[in-house]
């Protein structure tokens, strides 16, 4: 603990509190943004506010969601900068990285301008871009402090350009993240699992890796959610040379292709699609050996009207159930408490950002769990995404209050602020 004698403090919350893997009684003391300190409750240092949390509750570190919609600007009527990070919140996630499909695509300087004016407006919680396909990349030079990396999608990965990207990305050490899926392997059928098959996944990992291996540029696969593919990355990983990491998302971990037969077909429509049994088990074996480096929720809301059409609209919100569906399977001996990590330390390291940890020197973000059993249920959520193919699930922890750098933001199902975030700025 680094704090001097009679030095008083901005605030000190005391409880169970996730220290190096494991929940010990602590005072955790945050001053001027920072925590300071890590101590035993007797030892807190003085401070201008202390809270107290009992029994019933958990102190974590604020989650990192390395890949959010928040459909700002241009498609705010799926969402906005306000609902998406009061969702956020609501789900314990203190920071998100948002991805570039806007209207219009957020590739070039002036939309990546415009969505920190937005943003910094608006949302609660602190906040990264990344930039889109610009196959001219060299055109975001200027604004190069905006992003934290590049996002492909499949059409782009298949694009003459992409190699430029990846080229760009090498030169300053920033991710290329990838959407993995061959279109050209894509059919008709009426099973969305079948109409974008596994094959299409491995296919589309084979050839980034390929352009990554060419450039030197670090691969980052998001949302992986096939065996073949996950075999793949995890040769490039202990392949010589190069930088190869991945996520993965719970309703891969934990939702089966099933759904595509049942009522929620329309609601569980997502790409990659939802897999086989085979694929879930071995996409959720592999989150139980920690072999991810981040979990993500891939939070993407759409109208109800656009989920339950003929031709649904691929996606759905995760922001306020993925930390709780993780304390599900933790507390039935599914998973070790470890895999938290992939939700907080992991991906932040993975930035370059002081969060995700509840230690000296890292930023005070802290969320506080109660032991308090909720049904999911989407007309309960913060997102205007008002439905979830986790409906109905029993979840055992709920988000009782949220800090950021010390800010109480949620407080006992109460928003104490409507803005405060900003721009989460890499320190390597």
């Amino acid at each position: 603990m680094r704090i001097s004698g009679g030095t008083t403090v901005d605030l000190v919350l005391i409880g169970k509190a996730l220290i190096e893997g494991s929940f010990l009684e602590a005072a955790v003391a945050i001053d001027d943004g920072v925590i300071v300190g890590i101590s035993k409750p007797s030892l807190a240092p003085n401070s201008v506010s202390r809270v107290e949390f009992g029994e019933k509750f958990l102190l974590l570190p604020g989650m990192v969601d390395i890949h959010v919609h928040m459909r700002e600007p241009g498609l705010e009527y799926k969402e906005d900068w306000g609902s998406g990070s009061r969702a956020a919140v609501k789900g314990g996630v203190t920071m998100v990285v948002d991805m570039p499909n806007n209207v219009p695509p957020a590739n070039n300087c002036s939309v990546l301008q415009e969505k920190l004016q937005r943003a910094s407006a608006r949302s609660l919680v602190d906040f990264a871009f990344y930039a889109g396909f610009n196959p001219l990349v060299e055109e975001l030079e200027r604004c190069r402090g905006l992003f934290v990396g590049f996002k492909l999608y499949p059409e782009d990965l298949y694009s003459p350009g992409a190699r430029n990207v990846f080229s760009y990305a090498s030169r300053y050490g920033l991710p290329v993240v990838v959407h993995a899926e061959n279109p050209s392997l894509f059919r008709e059928s009426k099973l969305h699992s079948d109409a974008r098959p596994p094959e299409a996944e491995e296919s589309a990992v084979r050839h980034a890796l390929m352009l990554s291996r060419e450039s030197n540029a670090w691969l980052h696969v998001t949302h992986l959610s096939t065996s073949g593919a996950l075999m793949s990355v995890l040769e490039a990983k202990v392949t010589p040379g190069g930088r190869v990491t991945f996520d993965v998302t719970p309703h891969h971990c934990l939702l089966s292709d099933e759904l595509y037969r049942g009522e929620k077909r329309g609601i569980a429509v997502v790409n990659p699609p939802l897999r086989p049994e085979g694929e879930r088990a071995s996409i959720y074996t592999s989150l139980r050996n920690m072999l991810p480096d981040a979990i993500v929720t891939d939070h993407a809301p759409h109208r109800v009207e656009e989920k339950t059409s003929e031709k649904p609209s691929p996606g759905f919100p995760g922001l306020e159930t993925a930390l709780h569906l993780l304390f599900r399977e933790i507390l039935e001996g599914r998973l070790g408490l470890e895999v938290l990590e992939l939700y907080s330390r992991r991906p932040a390291r993975l930035l370059g950002v002081k969060k995700g940890v509840l230690g000296e020197g890292f930023e005070g973000d802290v969320v506080v769990v109660s032991k308090e059993e909720w049904v999911v249920r989407g007309e309960d959520f913060e997102s205007k995404a008002k439905y979830s193919p986790f409906e109905g699930w029993r979840l055992p922890t709920k988000t009782y209050a949220v800090y950021i750098r010390g800010e109480p933001v949620y407080i006992a199902g109460q928003f104490m602020t409507s803005k405060g975030g900003r721009l989460a700025v890499p320190r390597g």
